[in-house]
C-alpha cells in the first residue's frame, strides 16, 4: 500500500508562495485513507493546501499530537472543510497549557493552549476520541501516547509551566502523542513534538510494541534545548532502530538540525512546509 505524508504547515517553507509558521500539520494519505496530524497555528493551513493542490475532503480523522496552539490553531477551520469528523487525543488536551518567559521573571504566563474549546469544536462538527495509552486505531496506524519518561532521558522546555493552585509549576505535557505508521517493510514514526523524549518514545516502542527497527522518523523531535551532548545521545538511539529516513520539522531547534543533518548525510532531510515523503 503507498503511503504519502506531505507536510501542511512548519516553520519554514521549501516552495515558494508557502506560508511558514511556528506550528506543524500533516496529510496521510494511506491508500485510498485520509488522515490529517495537527493542524498548525491556523495562519497557513488553507492557503498551503491550496498551493499544494490538496484539499481536506474525504479526511476520515483528525488526530493531534497535544493541546499547544501551533498543533491546534487551524482545527476549527479544518472541521468545517472535512464536515463531521472523528478528532482522535489524549484527554489532558484542553489542559490550560501556559508558557513563561525566562527572560522576564515578573511577567505572568500566558495561555498558548488550544484557541477553541472543546464546546466550540464539537458544535462545528468534532466527534472526539479520547485515548490515554498506544493502541491500534486503524488498519496499519497507531496513535502512541502514555509514553513513561524516564528522567535521564527527559528534558523538559523550562518555559512551559501550568498554574497549580497558587504555584506555577512545570508543564510535562502529559497528552504528548505520536502516530505509528505501518509500511510494506517497517514502520514509520511521526512525531508532533515529541515532548515526551524521543529517546523515550523510541523505548516506549521497542519495550512495548518489540518493535527493533523503523523505515522513518518524521516531525518535531523538541530538540532545541539539548546539548551536542545530549543531541548525540539522541542520535545514538535512533541508530539503534536503523534508521533509514529521518526528516524533522518545527520543534527541532537550528542547532540539532545541523547536527542530525551532518550526521544522517544522505538519510536525512528537513521536513519544511511543502514535503513530500513517499512509503
Amino acid at each position: 500500500m503507498k503511503i504519502r505524508i506531505t507536510i501542511l504547515c512548519d516553520n519554514y517553507a521549501g516552495k515558494p508562495f508557502l506560508i511558514g509558521e511556528h506550528g506543524f500539520s500533516a496529510l496521510i494519505e494511506q491508500g485510498d485513507k485520509r488522515f490529517l496530524f495537527d493542524t498548525g497555528s491556523g495562519i497557513g493551513l488553507a492557503s498551503n493546501l491550496k498551493l499544494l493542490g490538496k484539499n481536506l475532503k474525504g479526511v476520515s480523522r483528525i488526530f493531534l499530537s497535544h493541546g499547544h496552539y501551533d498543533h491546534t490553531g487551524g482545527l476549527a477551520w479544518a472541521i468545517q472543510e472535512t464536515g463531521p469528523v472523528n478528532v482522535t487525543a489524549h484527554p489532558e488536551l484542553f489542559s490550560r497549557h501556559m508558557a513563561k518567559s525566562p527572560l522576564f521573571e515578573a511577567s505572568e504566563p500566558r495561555y498558548i493552549g488550544s484557541p477553541s474549546t472543546q464546546n466550540e469544536l464539537e458544535s462545528l462538527g468534532a466527534a472526539f476520541t479520547w485515548i490515554d495509552r498506544t493502541i491500534k486505531v486503524e488498519d496499519g496506524l497507531w496513535f502512541v501516547t502514555g509514553v513513561p519518561c524516564k528522567p535521564e532521558q527527559t528534558l523538559h522546555d523550562p518555559q512551559l509551566v501550568l498554574n497549580h493552585g497558587d504555584a506555577v509549576v512545570q508543564d510535562t505535557i502529559v497528552d504528548d502523542a505520536s502516530l505509528l505508521i505501518e509500511t510494506d517493510t517497517d514502520p514509520v514514526l511521526l512525531l508532533g513534538c515529541a515532548h515526551a523524549g524521543v529517546m523515550n518514545i523510541l523505548d516506549h516502542l521497542r519495550d512495548t510494541m518489540k518493535i527493533q527497527k523503523l523505515r522513518a522518523i518524521l516531525g518535531g523531535t523538541h530538540l532545541m534545548f539539548f546539548s551536542p551532548e545530549r543531541t548525540r545521545a539522541v542520535i545514538d538511539k535512533i541508530e539503534e532502530f536503523g534508521v533509514e529516513q529521518i526528516a524533522v520539522s518545527h520543534c527541532t531547534g537550528m542547532k540539532a538540525t545541523v547536527a542530525l543533518g551532518a550526521y544522517f548525510k544522505e538519510r536525512f532531510a528537513a521536513a519544511v512546509t511543502g514535503s513530500e515523503i513517499s512509503f
